[in-house]
């Protein structure tokens, strides 16, 4: 089995153009053990959840391969996704809390640091993205706010249409100059304390609640995205894919997957799946 890693990626480190999936190495996906994904159109797609993605989970569920959603999305609507779909737990607000499932289905949350402490921060965060949307009257706190416990996220795609690239784009690098910690997804701005991200918390849930060492990870762990604030992932994982739609986003990206799907979301996570499952059964 041969896992691909940075030197091939050219002498920048970036991977030229993606790979079909037809390139990965059917020994790769026999070791697969873990899919990491983000949520907002790398699973959903115009919004919803296909039934193509739900069927997928499922499979994969059956197969025993553990999916884990890795999102930016609030902890409220990941405790559903964590207790309603076939996933294995979901990392949410960028890194910030690891939602787990137990043998029995009940969920225990784990933080990257103490949930007051980073309650505390995400006050203080509020206050500062507040000023700063005055400039930007198009913009607006997500929809979801109320339901995140450590994040601040600004909509400029989700509810505001069309979406307001140019104002996202100038408010990202308004929060930056500010010293803030903001990303940009495919819907949202995220903003939150400094010292963690979707890679970080992957790691340490992967080695924490696993046992997985960092070669066992690099080996047995692929992770699909479709966003810059998925570049964490994409720049350590050798196993990455990118669904379609990330496309757009590609030029603007330092880490990039080495795979992509022909189809967007999560009909893209569906192709995906059942390449894997089929080179497992090969």
């Amino acid at each position: 089995m041969s896992i691909p890693d940075s030197s091939s990626l050219g002498s920048s480190g970036l991977e030229q153009s993606a790979l079909a999936l037809s390139s990965i190495d059917k020994s790769i996906c026999q070791s697969l053990r873990f899919i990491l994904t983000d949520f907002d159109d790398t699973l959903t797609w115009e919004g919803q959840l296909p039934v193509e993605t739900l069927h997928a989970l499922a499979q994969l569920e059956s197969d025993g391969i553990k999916v884990i959603p890795v999102t930016g999305g609030c902890a409220g609507w990941s405790d559903m996704i964590a207790r309603a779909l076939p996933v294995d737990g979901v990392i949410t607000e960028g890194g910030a809390c690891f939602i787990g499932r137990t043998a029995d289905r009940h969920l225990t949350y784990s933080f990257w640091r103490n949930e007051y402490e980073m309650r505390a921060e995400q006050a203080a965060i509020l206050a500062q993205v507040n000023e700063v949307l005055t400039q930007f009257p198009r913009l607006r706190l997500a929809r979801d706010q109320a339901y995140r416990l450590t994040d601040v996220a600004i909509d400029y795609a989700q509810d505001v249409k069309p979406a307001a690239v140019a104002d996202k784009d100038a408010c990202l690098a308004a929060l930056i100059g500010m010293g803030l910690n903001a990303k940009a997804s495919s819907i949202h701005i995220n903003v939150c304390s400094q010292g963690y991200d979707k890679f970080a918390m992957a790691q340490r849930v992967l080695s924490d609640v696993y046992g997985l060492s960092e070669a066992q990870q690099q080996a047995q762990v692929l992770y699909v995205g479709d966003a810059p604030n998925d570049e964490s992932m994409f720049a350590r994982f050798p196993l990455s894919v990118g669904v379609a739609n990330i496309a757009q986003h590609l030029s603007m990206m330092r880490h990039r997957p080495r795979y992509q799907t022909t189809q967007p979301g999560g009909l893209g996570f569906a192709e995906l799946a059942e390449f894997v499952l089929s080179a497992r059964q090969a």
